[in-house]
């Protein structure tokens, strides 16, 4: 229940936490219409202003939406995917019917580290490609993705060519295939950098995922690293 002595969060904050936490345990699912006002006000005793807040934060943060006639709808899901095959971000939101976008995309050359030159297997202070993005799903940042590129292929800067699938791109503009890779998962809390990109708190849980992906010829072609927004995507093994 909601914590009142003096110095506690604020109630609407609490109750977001606590409403947040129920339809990401699929107390209530996508699709399900949402407690009213009404019933919210009496269950936690608190003012309509206090839920409206409250609500109004779960509707930006995507987990609710609000209709005219119709009430207050769940439409948060935790994406499930399957690991099967190496596919892009974009390949994953199409077959969950989500529509993709891309918030932040920067393409730039830089000097690759040591942990850079080890992972794409070249000689540190060579220059690589590295890109950065920011991937939505329905307009929720969703994950925040680096990723290293060798000069193998001479890759143009401008940012309106990665903004959709990378792998698509590399495909139909270069004929690079994709011919395997390896993801490694961990369980990481966010820093402020991942915080500010994902818009969650520094500290919540988020997945890391560590890519690497070699072309048709077997070279290595990309190192990346992504941090996925925790309470909105898992993955699963079929064993």
């Amino acid at each position: 229940m909601l914590n009142r002595e003096k110095g506690a969060a604020p109630l609407y904050y609490q109750l977001k936490e606590i409403l947040k936490e129920q339809i990401e345990n699929e107390q209530y699912k996508k699709g399900d219409i949402f407690l009213s006002e009404k019933q919210l006000q009496e269950m936690y005793q608190v003012s309509r202003v206090t839920v409206r807040q409250a609500i109004n934060e779960l509707v930006s943060a995507g987990y609710l939406q609000c209709g005219r006639g119709v009430g207050t709808t769940v439409v948060f899901e935790k994406i499930d995917e399957q690991l099967k095959q190496v596919i892009s971000f974009s390949e994953e939101m199409e077959q969950h019917g989500i529509v993709m976008g891309t918030s932040h995309c920067v393409m730039e050359k830089v000097i690759a580290d040591g942990i850079v030159a080890k992972n794409l297997e070249i000689e540190k202070g060579t220059s690589v490609y590295r890109l950065e993005r920011v991937r939505c799903a329905e307009s929720v940042p969703l994950v925040y993705s680096i990723s290293y590129l060798s000069e193998k292929y001479q890759l143009p800067l401008e940012e309106e060519h990665y903004r959709d699938s990378l792998y698509r791109f590399l495909k139909d503009t270069y004929g690079i295939v994709i011919a395997g890779g390896k993801d490694t998962f961990e369980a990481v809390l966010s820093t402020k950098t991942t915080g500010d990109f994902l818009n969650i708190p520094v500290g919540e849980p988020v997945f890391k995922r560590t890519r690497k992906t070699y072309d048709q010829d077997r070279d290595i072609l990309e190192y990346t690293v992504c941090y996925y927004v925790g309470s909105k995507y898992k993955y699963s093994v079929n064993l």
